[in-house]
């Protein structure tokens, strides 16, 4: 999983802040304590001071441990006890004063040694969902909005079933994908005329996919070249651009929305042989929504294009009526 560093180092200062409230917080309930009852305040010097003492005694006499260990331990227990007694005696829960991590496992560091703690992933998802719906409806558009009776029924004799099978066929496929995402998950190509669901269903993967904890990239192929431009002609936007791009070639799953409604260029034509290059040369799964069927990509593009998009994508097809223009007619926005 790659972890979108931007994102990672706001979670984490989101987490430093917490600990840091949490400990100010813990400070003020000492500060209150210590005032309100002063004996507690002589218990934690005692029980910050007795380990100590004790082997410096251990040490200076030279004596077996074992048994001043265990004294010890007898002592700090009665103090403890002691502690907690004079706080539920003051109206106080008994552990006013201990400060607990909110994760155990990491101690709200956010790792465990090296490797991210589940706290962190589970943090990190919420984040990149937030992120995602700053550009995507995603919580209007989900798998269990998604409305077959828009389809037909009708047979098609040339493709031997009907719309709303297809789409059935596209939404379940696109579900398991979501479900089952990996970085060993294949790329799908999904083709067929406007209007139809594709970047709805495209929206209800990657809604699914960053919950999971993926990091995803989501843009239009306008603004994907547009960005590609901005940074190879320094604009005033490359800065910006160069970020974006980042996203692109780095994230775990990259949908390419409207590839097709560019206009076509040299440059254009270059970024995007270069962009689906590096991305199947690093297992870096995509998604591609077009309004171009297979048979137009070496036309419009390159061979080398058509080959990949033909070659390493699996194609979903749509079909049907323009559900846009169907629920105009039927007053619904």
């Amino acid at each position: 999983m790659h972890f979108n560093r931007e994102i990672l180092s706001a979670v984490l200062r989101d987490m430093d802040a917490e600990n840091n409230a949490r400990t100010k917080l813990f400070s003020e309930h000492r500060a209150e304590i210590y005032k309100k009852i002063p004996r507690i305040s002589e218990i934690d010097r005692a029980l910050s001071n007795t380990a100590a003492a004790v082997l410096h005694t251990v040490l200076q006499n030279g004596i077996d441990p074992t048994e001043a260990i265990e004294q010890l331990r007898t002592q700090n227990l009665n103090l403890q006890d002691e502690r907690r007694g004079l706080l539920v005696q003051a109206g106080y829960p008994a552990n006013y004063l201990d400060e607990v991590p909110v994760c155990a496992q990491c101690s709200d560091t956010g790792y465990i040694g090296t490797e991210p703690c589940e706290c962190l992933k589970k943090r990190y998802a919420v984040r990149l969902t937030e992120e995602l719906s700053t550009i995507l409806p995603i919580h209007e558009q989900n798998f269990e909005r998604f409305r077959l009776e828009y389809y037909d029924n009708v047979l098609n004799a040339r493709l031997g079933l009907s719309a709303r099978e297809n789409m059935k066929m596209n939404r379940n496929t696109c579900r398991e994908y979501a479900n089952t995402f990996s970085l060993r998950s294949p790329n799908l190509l999904l083709y067929g005329s406007t209007g139809l669901g594709k970047t709805f269903l495209s929206s209800c993967i990657a809604k699914v996919v960053s919950e999971h904890g993926f990091s995803v990239a989501y843009d239009t192929s306008i603004r994907i070249f547009s960005s590609y431009e901005s940074v190879k002609f320094n604009s005033t936007e490359a800065a910006e651009a160069a970020r974006r791009i980042r996203k692109y070639e780095q994230c775990d799953l990259l949908i390419i929305d409207d590839l097709g409604t560019e206009m076509t260029t040299a440059f254009t034509i270059s970024t995007l042989y270069g962009l689906l290059t590096e991305r199947l040369m690093r297992h870096r799964p995509m998604i591609v929504n077009t309004n171009l069927t297979p048979f137009n990509f070496e036309q419009r593009y390159s061979p080398a294009i058509a080959s990949r998009l033909a070659g390493e994508f699996v194609p979903l097809r749509f079909f049907g009526k323009d559900i846009r223009i169907i629920k105009q007619k039927n007053g619904q926005s």
